[in-house]
């Protein structure tokens, strides 16, 4: 028998497995992923599951905005800013909406990283986001009409956090 035909069979026993067991859970913990890249994932997922599509085009509409929104508080806004550079331009929109939507400290956040970024792209989200924080006829994004059935079918967190005051 060759060295990984030795191999696999000793991988394949019951005997073998039991001797790994123990590699395989500190490997685990050693390559768990921190609290922010778990939290930055999820947000993403919510951002993505919410994702509208009009003329096979992917776009951001309210109930983007609403569904993550609703997931964050204050305590997000450094995962938001790491939002606003993902490469993907609907997840950048939307982190830029809800900041908005967060008051003074997700503007400040947006200048902070209007004054940090050297991506045109990057810029122009943030300077319409600026804009749209100034803007007079701006609404809340819990004061958005939507019917319940519209609420319902907004698919938001997992768990979801409490209200920042």
């Amino acid at each position: 028998m060759d060295v990984h035909g030795l191999a696999r069979r000793r991988m394949t026993s019951t005997r073998g497995l039991t001797r790994l067991a123990p590699a395989v859970v500190v490997l685990a913990l050693l390559s768990g992923t921190s609290g922010a890249a778990s939290r930055y994932d999820e947000l993403k997922r919510v951002v993505d599951r919410n994702t509208g599509y009009a003329h096979m085009t992917r776009g951001m509409n309210m109930y983007t905005l609403i569904a993550l929104r609703e997931c964050v508080t204050e305590i997000d806004i450094p995962v938001l800013i790491q939002l606003l550079s993902d490469n993907d331009s609907v997840t950048r929109m939307t982190a830029a909406g809800v900041l908005v939507d967060m008051g003074p400290p997700g503007r400040k956040a947006l200048e902070t990283a209007r004054m940090g970024t050297t991506d045109a792209r990057m810029r122009l989200v943030l300077d319409d986001a600026l804009r749209e924080a100034d803007s007079p006829t701006r609404r809340p994004l819990a004061d958005y009409p939507l019917t319940e059935r519209e609420r319902r079918g907004i698919r938001s967190c997992a768990e979801k956090r409490a209200p920042s005051p």
